[in-house]
């Protein structure tokens, strides 16, 4: 059987955009990344679209992994196959792209290139270092009908105005922001792949926006098709629907808590009053539930304290999403139920069917709302450990 190969420069397609590429398409494989600067080429191994292992010189597993973002200058060769490598990495792919490109920022993670060699993190840091930058995956064009360009300052979104349309970057940087009782909050800036909208934009007749957001330098954007995007919605079953509106819901769960940290206006007792704890933070759960009736809490145990996360509703999902790393439950945070909590229990991998046939577009749209919850997730942890110091 014929192997296939995906060939191309770090330079172009960096190790982040490398990752969201292999793990969008569910590729099992072997990626192997060449330097000039070093004597043996990284390597790591995808089961899934998901990394398993890696080796960088006297590196292995997670190390080797972060090692290779600091990796500038080279080629890279992905070649699909079976693979036989024992599962060391259980941390998941968004997770790792965050905390490796942060690290990278930081300066936790040696660059290994010409000293002028340039990479997206670097050519951005001076916007805001001290801001996660998001980035999605690469962009489908199928659903683009038109382009705009918006210049440095120039208003794109303005909260609370009404708009079902939805774009998504093509270049460029934007600030999202949130108004608060203290005056406009910056809560992160995304960059190339990312959407700006929200799934409601184009299901919900006169839709709020739930932020503004303005543009960093020259910023150019592609309006999607809505009226074909809301008629692919509503082809999905309604499970799905549910843990698509599930997942939006999330996010603007944790956003409003970001505002709520910057005002001090958090409550902890609200998502510690229910004590029936039905998952535990670090649990090897590989189920997926669906609240039927009744509410619950997701609140993350951290060295620092408690950060609560979101309430849970019915048709809200908690669980094991094999094909999303949220950042949260099962691993990261525990769901705390009232008494008269019902679930439904479902396989995830029913759902991960359903989402392998969506289109491109709608799936990068999924993973975009997950690394955002991910990344918003990780300056909640911020907020808290500065609070507690």
């Amino acid at each position: 059987m014929k192997e296939d190969i995906l060939q191309g420069n770090i330079k172009f397609l960096n190790l982040g955009d490398l990752m969201q590429l292999l793990g969008g398409n569910g590729s099992s494989g072997i990626l192997r990344i060449m330097s000039p600067y070093a004597p043996e080429p990284g390597i790591i191994y995808f089961d899934n679209g998901n990394p398993i292992n890696a080796s960088c010189g006297m590196l292995s597993g997670l190390d080797a992994l972060y090692s290779l973002f600091g990796w500038t200058d080279g080629e890279f060769e992905f070649t699909t196959t079976r693979v036989t490598s024992e599962r060391v990495i259980t941390k998941g792919r968004m997770g790792i792209i965050l905390d490796g490109l942060k690290m990278l920022d930081e300066g936790q993670i040696e660059r290994l290139g010409p000293v002028s060699a340039d990479t997206r993190t670097a050519k951005y840091s001076e916007v805001g270092a001290e801001l996660p930058v998001i980035w999605g995956p690469l962009v489908d064009y199928m659903y683009v009908v038109d382009e705009e360009e918006f210049h440095d300052g120039d208003a794109i979104l303005e909260e609370g105005r009404h708009g079902n349309w939805v774009w998504v970057v093509l270049e460029g940087v934007i600030d999202i922001i949130k108004e608060t009782a203290s005056g406009p909050l910056t809560l992160c800036q995304i960059g190339n792949g990312s959407f700006v909208g929200s799934i409601s934009s184009f299901l919900v007749r006169n839709n709020s926006r739930m932020y503004s957001a303005k543009a960093v330098g020259d910023v150019q954007l592609g309006v999607l098709d809505s009226q074909r995007l809301a008629q692919e919605y509503s082809k999905m079953s309604y499970e799905f629907k549910a843990f698509v509106m599930s997942l939006d819901k999330r996010l603007r769960s944790v956003t409003d808590r970001v505002v709520e940290y910057s005002t001090k206006q958090i409550d902890l007792d609200d998502y510690l009053k229910y004590r029936q704890k039905v998952l535990e933070q670090g649990d090897d759960e590989k189920r997926l539930f669906r609240v039927q009736h009744g509410k619950a809490s997701l609140v993350q145990k951290t060295d620092v304290g408690f950060v609560p996360l979101a309430h849970l509703q019915r048709d809200d999902f908690f669980g094991f999403i094999p094909f999303l790393d949220l950042g949260h439950e099962p691993e990261y945070a525990s769901v705390l139920a009232s008494k008269d909590l019902k679930i439904q229990t479902l396989n995830p991998d029913i759902i991960q069917q359903e989402y392998d046939n969506i289109s491109t577009t709608f799936k990068n749209f999924i993973d975009n709302i997950a690394t955002c919850t991910n990344s918003l997730t990780k300056v909640l942890n911020n907020q808290q450990r500065e609070l507690m110091t």
